[in-house]
């Protein structure tokens, strides 16, 4: 077949089905949707400035809050990580018997497990420091579920403590992931030094 593109709707018909094919041979595949790049900060700790009945390192780009909700107790306390909008909340309680003890740890468990529903994965390391005495249990959560990471630790004589992440504002795990990652080397640090006051 011959076309006379001199003919002006000629010309005009062999554009059209130019404009209409061509795109049709070609392959559209979209950019995957990207994260802008995180700073992190370098690691640095100083010791956390408190009259609670325990002591830890902080990082220092975190402060030390206490707990002014209406519910909480005395020696209730947040972790502000205002960079990345996350918080921990820590809960602490005193106690006089085994029954006690057993009592807390099976309501930290319960508040852990009510994540089962999002969550695709919980794990649960134990913690144990013969050093110190110290002993609890570490909690990851896998999923879209509003922590991903809940902790507890005892001397199991007289010092219980809780903490739960949270971040300040709903987000993509996905985004968030690596401002975690990098915030639970901090909290596993801050086990690791946590040391108990007598009052």
């Amino acid at each position: 077949m011959r076309i006379d593109l001199g003919n002006p709707f000629r010309s005009l018909l062999f554009l059209s089905l130019s404009m209409v094919l061509l795109p049709a041979c070609t392959e559209y595949t979209p950019r995957p949707h990207g994260y802008p790049r995180i700073e992190f900060p370098e690691r640095k700790y100083v010791q956390a400035s408190t009259d609670a009945p325990y002591q830890f390192e902080l990082p220092a780009y975190a402060s030390l809050e206490k707990d002014t909700d209406p519910n909480s107790e005395k020696f209730w306390s947040n972790i502000r990580f205002p960079q990345f909008d996350a918080t921990v909340h820590l809960s602490y309680k005193m106690f006089n018997s085994r029954s006690a003890l057993d009592s807390l740890t099976e309501d930290a468990y319960k508040l852990a497990m009510k994540h089962t529903i999002r969550a695709e994965d919980i794990r649960e390391t134990e913690i144990m420091d013969t050093s110190s005495g110290n002993y609890g249990v570490l909690y990851d959560f896998y999923g879209r579920t509003a922590t991903p990471f809940n902790f507890y630790i005892t001397d199991e004589k007289k010092h219980f403590l809780r903490g739960a992440f949270y971040f300040d504002k709903e987000a993509n795990s996905d985004s968030v992931s690596p401002i975690f990652d990098f915030l639970k080397e901090d909290l596993i640090h801050l086990i690791e030094t946590l040391e108990w006051q007598d009052h």
